[in-house]
């Protein structure tokens, strides 16, 4: 009798659970139905015949971005992120805007540094891009305990703006366009003599004699050039030498990547030529970063990509610095966060986590601005030495480092 109490207890607390499961997930799709209804209003005052070009701007890191005036009077560089699925910006920088407070996303954000977290949004009365005015554009608030917080030095405009309008990426003429996406008159005359990809900003197949195919997601907030998952490393590994490098991400996660570099991918005829691919086993995903982007022409209309052969021959991506290191901010620090295994940079003596103090003596900042746009990261690539001041254990030493002949 005690035990068909229990069974039945049992199935009653299921049964609430299921419920309140199942309307929780209702909710949380009814939530996200509105929110994507309210940002297509974004662009409700754009006229259907609208077009402007302007110049592309691309940064050290090789983001790709547009100048615009937020809430009519701060300008800013926004990056372009095509996986993220709202906008992004620090706190701070949505208090400047002024912007105000939306409300709360109702379902947990996973970012690259595996943390959970419930996001702030906020909201800006308009954007303007030129003579695009955007009303209404919701931020997603980073505070300075998210992970992402110094990777995101700029604000990032993410797919629930960008879905919404057509960006035509001219990398030979340094052009970018933008129009509505329902004018599809205009959408069928700038994509002629491109190779139409159907939903290939989340799906898109890549071909290389050493891979076979690849369906990757395009990710223009992802600097790198392509990620692999652990299959395509497997089989590249076969045949394909690699470089190793251990990359600490935050304190107690730390990836061994595998690099392969001088690869030729290709999509329906489109050919890019000396492609780094790299495999990250904490993300184990297929992915064609800002740097594979910037080697095409290409369109985003949606969920759908067009691409077209660049005219110019673009030279070798090097990949990992020869160097063997490379700095970023963990923690609040600028350190060293990867090191080639057995490279010169760990030869020398230097160790993951070592906090930089000075960069050839001063010759390239060693602050978190100079690190996060980029500018250090290109010093480093294209130095045959350098000397590094550290902080370890509270003693500061110095270490040299250069190519060997």
């Amino acid at each position: 009798m005690k035990l068909k109490k229990i069974i039945r207890y049992l199935l009653k607390t299921l049964f609430v659970l299921f419920v309140i499961l199942f309307a929780y997930f209702v909710y949380l799709a009814i939530w996200t139905y509105q929110f994507n209804a309210d940002q297509e209003k974004i662009i409700e005052n754009i006229d259907a015949d609208f077009y402007q070009t302007s110049q592309i701007i691309r940064d050290p890191n090789g983001y790709l971005g547009t100048v615009a005036t937020i809430n009519g009077q701060h300008t800013d560089t926004l990056l372009f992120d095509t996986q993220a699925s709202t906008s992004l910006a620090k706190q701070e920088t949505l208090d400047r805007y002024e912007a105000e407070y939306w409300r709360r996303k109702p379902m947990p954000t996973f970012n690259f540094y595996k943390q959970v977290y419930f996001s702030k949004l906020y909201r800006v009365n308009n954007i303007n891009i030129g003579n695009c005015e955007l009303k209404g554009v919701v931020f997603t608030s980073v505070p300075k305990d998210n992970g992402m917080y110094n990777a995101l030095y700029r604000p990032v405009l993410g797919r629930s703006v960008m879905e919404n309008m057509v960006w035509k990426f001219d990398m030979d003429k340094n052009e970018m366009g933008m129009f509505p996406f329902k004018n599809r008159e205009k959408l069928k005359q700038e994509t002629a003599g491109f190779t139409s990809v159907e939903g290939g900003v989340n799906k898109f197949q890549l071909y290389s004699e050493q891979t076979d195919t690849l369906s990757l997601m395009l990710d223009l907030g992802s600097n790198y050039d392509i990620l692999i998952d652990k299959d395509v490393y497997e089989t590249l590994r076969q045949h394909h030498a690699s470089r190793k490098y251990v990359n600490y991400r935050r304190e107690g996660l730390t990836d061994t990547i595998a690099e392969f570099s001088g690869i030729t991918m290709q999509c329906n005829g489109v050919v890019v030529p000396d492609c780094v691919l790299d495999y990250m086993p904490s993300i184990n995903k297929n992915i064609a970063g800002n740097i594979f982007a910037g080697k095409v022409n290409f369109i985003l209309a949606g969920e759908n990509l067009y691409l077209k052969q660049r005219t110019d021959t673009l030279s070798a991506v090097n990949g990992f610095p020869a160097l063997g290191l490379n700095i970023y901010v963990r923690e609040g620090n600028v350190c060293i966060t990867a090191l080639e295994i057995n490279g010169l940079a760990e030869k020398s003596g230097l160790r993951l986590g070592d906090k930089i103090i000075s960069v050839d003596n001063g010759a390239v900042g060693a602050d978190i601005m100079s690190v996060s746009s980029g500018k250090l990261e290109k010093y480093i690539q294209q130095a045959d030495s350098l000397t590094l001041e550290i902080e370890r254990d509270g003693k500061r030493q110095v270490f040299n480092i250069a190519r060997e002949d």
